[in-house]
């Protein structure tokens, strides 16, 4: 019921739920939708992944914010670099599988940067 978009869909788990234990429907109702059912949140809830991960970010360049643009676009890049060589670690020695869809992306991803060349940029004043 959380993750229901339509109200005919959030009505027809709640009648699920008052067959299984009238107790629970009455709880959640108690509670109040607007705080855990996505069809009556007051908030698009959609955004909360890309929030946390603009926070994350912010959080981490918290000293570089103080540098000329220049060097703080340096430092962006050094940290992307160093977070994808240790999340590329990660990944090397994780043994899971994916889902055929996902591993076809990644496959396609490896591919296609084997392809990319590295440019160096010239700051000039």
């Amino acid at each position: 019921m959380a993750k229901a978009y339509t109200q005919a869909e959030f009505d027809s788990l709640m009648e699920i739920v008052e067959k299984v234990d009238i107790r629970v429907k009455e709880y959640l109702e108690l509670t109040g939708y607007e705080k855990w059912a996505r069809l009556y949140a007051h908030v698009n809830r959609g955004w909360t992944m890309t929030t946390n991960i603009v926070e994350s970010i912010n959080a981490a360049l918290v000293s570089a914010r103080e540098l000329p643009i220049y060097d703080f676009h340096e430092e962006v890049r050094k940290m992307f670099g160093r977070w994808n060589c240790n999340n590329h670690k990660e990944a090397t020695q994780t043994y899971t599988t994916l889902g055929k869809k996902y591993q076809e992306m990644l496959t396609l991803n490896e591919a296609m940067s084997t392809c990319m060349t590295v440019m160096s940029l010239y700051y000039i004043a």
